[in-house]
């Protein structure tokens, strides 16, 4: 295959979710040294991102007719897909972001080029700039306006100033009610009509924000800001995982008794039947939040930093957890639902994420018993993709796999215990 052919071939993912294939024509991939293989997968990110600066430039300049970002944004992805580990692709759509004055765009993608292995250099200042933007524009009545093409856009204008408040690491008087109104109108959305990416967003970049604020405050540990941010971010995630939490319960407490406990083999192939409206929104960011929890589930001395709304919001996620398994796990026997062998969408999104990769979450990602090597992601060629409700059973089955693991937790220092999910 022609150079040539080759660039096209990866341009068709512009127009579509395609893998890039890493391997030589006619199967030659095992023949390449890994040394040489790595440095032309870094040859070819390079390429990617240059060719996404190259179609961002024509836009800046105005050398087409049309103001189409989307060239751009599709060669940054493809850098992101080939490596997911490299912050570059995400810093530089944090920059077409920000050139549409999309605050929600920019703020998520700065984040992800931070939390990643290979951080971009660029994006951390980036970050804070953008806050400021962010304040200025909250100050002068802009920051509805300037999303208006976000679903939900108050509350996302309320969350984005949120986090802008909370990056500083300073007390300010309007935090809990910021905060309440952020979460009451989450749920209100959520229960008409789904936010699909935007609540994906709202997802990782909690978790972001909190995990960066403490490589912060571990690098700096005399802080008090930097202590503040992270206890402000971290009980952010806690209030959305427990909003999340009780709107799947809400939902599952809607299922009659005998549907809930009937486990004949028939009924098994109608689980999805039980599954609602809104529990389908949110599983995949449940899904995500799981993550979250088995990352940061012993963090639990609270108390001893004096913050008692903290302290109370975390005592009341671990009822509405315990809760919430149990009644998943009476309603979708854990024995008939399917096991993802493929990444779904959340997923394949957030390989490389290390705000929520540990030893015990690495099974999202990675086949079991083999190391190191990724499950097939659900575009590639040659995956057999299952049904939507199959998805939402296997993300069932993924729920309640983690709940085991807090369950029976070596070190048994967890409020949670086996009975209170079976």
């Amino acid at each position: 295959m022609e150079p040539k052919d080759r660039l096209s071939a990866h341009a068709e993912g512009l127009r579509g979710h395609r893998s890039i294939e890493q391997k030589e024509p006619n199967g030659s991939a095992n023949q390449v040294l890994p040394e040489v293989k790595h440095q032309a997968l870094i040859s070819c990110h390079q390429t990617l991102i240059r060719l996404g600066d190259l179609s961002r430039y024509r836009v800046t300049e105005r050398l087409d007719k049309d103001r189409n970002w989307g060239p751009a944004v599709g060669y940054y992805g493809l850098a992101g897909t080939l490596r997911p580990s490299s912050g570059q692709s995400y810093n530089q759509q944090a920059v077409v972001a920000l050139a549409e004055g999309n605050h929600l765009n920019a703020t998520y993608n700065l984040y992800r080029a931070i939390a990643v292995e290979e951080p971009d250099p660029n994006a951390p200042g980036n970050l804070e700039i953008e806050f400021k933007k962010i304040v200025s524009a909250w100050s002068k009545g802009e920051l509805i306006r300037r999303d208006s093409n976000a679903p939900a856009k108050a509350l996302v204008a309320w969350f984005i100033r949120l986090h802008s408040k909370c990056y500083k690491g300073q007390a300010f008087s309007e935090h809990d009610e910021l905060e309440n109104e952020v979460m009451s109108q989450l749920a209100v959305e959520l229960k008409e009509r789904p936010l699909d990416g935007t609540l994906h967003k709202f997802v990782l970049i909690n978790a972001a924000a909190q995990y960066i604020a403490s490589q912060r405050w571990h690098n700096n540990t005399e802080s008090s800001e930097a202590l503040q941010a992270y206890l402000f971010f971290f009980r952010l995630n806690i209030k959305t995982f427990l909003t999340l939490l009780r709107l799947l319960q809400a939902d599952l407490e809607r299922i009659s008794p005998e549907e809930r406990d009937s486990k004949q083999g028939e009924r098994a192939q109608m689980l999805s039947d039980k599954i609602a409206a809104t529990t389908r929104r949110i599983l995949p960011p449940l899904r995500l939040y799981s993550c979250w929890f088995l990352v940061n589930a012993r963090i639990r001395s609270v108390a001893l930093v004096g913050d008692a709304t903290l302290e109370h919001s975390m005592r009341e996620l671990w009822k509405a957890y315990a809760v919430a398994l149990s009644l998943l796990a009476a309603a979708f026997p854990i024995e008939l639902l399917p096991t993802a062998d493929y990444l779904l969408e959340e997923d394949a999104d957030t390989i490389g994420f290390k705000p929520l990769i540990s030893d015990r979450t690495m099974k999202n990602w990675y086949k079991e018993g083999v190391s190191g090597v990724l499950k097939p992601k659900y575009f590639d060629q040659g995956t057999e993709r299952q049904h939507p409700n199959v998805e939402m059973l296997m993300r069932i089955r993924g729920l309640l796999w983690d709940g085991l693991l807090l369950a029976v937790d070596e070190v048994n220092t967890l409020p949670i215990r086996l009975h209170d999910i079976c």
